[in-house]
């Protein structure tokens, strides 16, 4: 699974098959929400991403602290949160204290991150279960949800975890970057989500093909010295 999260990471780096600005990762300090392990439920609303309309689901991510991958490429609005523009407000969506931004995360396999625990009904720190699914957009606990460089409203603190709503669009690609793709039945995704959880918040896991025309070398050490601290 480390190396599954590695390629994924090296592959937001984006591949560059024609003019494009330089390099949209960001290194980013501070808090920000985690949702690779939430599910997502839908608003009934749209939001539009990078240009492209979606269905716009909402998922309660906790909030964490410290160095985490961030995307100036990503834009939108509309849905419950409306304009937002990752590329002016570097800290927070809206520059205040009360929102913050999703970002990408990497845990090892002896971290516990908050969770929401299905038994107890309650958010507690426990060792993520990541898993590998096939989309299949026919059902919800089998499509997913993309909260990558997303906004998110402060929402409340429950068993000492701070809590946010994020929301972001459902089905759409968190890769390639400065693009909006839909996710197409079939394909394989990757979630820290429960099973069973509906639009579990993940992205299609690049294939090795894929990645053969990427300038970027495949490790996570090379692509993260491509990033410019901020």
């Amino acid at each position: 699974m480390k190396k599954l999260l590695l390629l994924l990471l090296v592959f937001l780096a984006g591949c560059v098959t024609e003019k494009q600005p330089e390099n949209v990762l960001r290194i980013h300090q501070g808090k920000f929400a985690f949702c690779g392990a939430s599910a997502a439920k839908p608003t009934g609303k749209k939001i539009i991403i990078q240009g492209k309309e979606f269905d716009e689901g909402c998922a309660i991510c906790p909030v964490l602290e410290g160095p985490s991958v961030y995307n100036l490429a990503m834009n939108g609005k509309g849905g419950t949160y409306g304009q937002f523009d990752a590329s002016t407000n570097f800290d927070t969506p809206d520059g205040t204290e009360d929102t913050v931004w999703s970002l990408f995360w990497y845990y090892g396999p002896t971290d516990t991150i908050p969770q929401f625990n299905l038994d107890t009904k309650q958010w507690e720190m426990m060792a993520p279960v990541n898993r590998k699914f096939t989309i299949d957009m026919s059902s919800p606990s089998t499509s997913e949800s993309d909260m990558f460089q997303m906004p998110c409203k402060i929402w409340k603190t429950e068993n000492g975890i701070l809590l946010s709503e994020c929301y972001g669009p459902l089905n759409h690609m968190a890769v390639p970057l400065r693009k909006p793709f839909s996710t197409q039945d079939g394909q394989t995704s990757v979630t820290a989500a429960p099973v069973g959880a509906p639009y579990p918040v993940g992205t299609p896991i690049p294939t090795q093909d894929s990645t053969e025309e990427c300038p970027c070398p495949e490790t996570m050490c090379m692509c993260l010295e491509e990033t410019t601290q901020n």
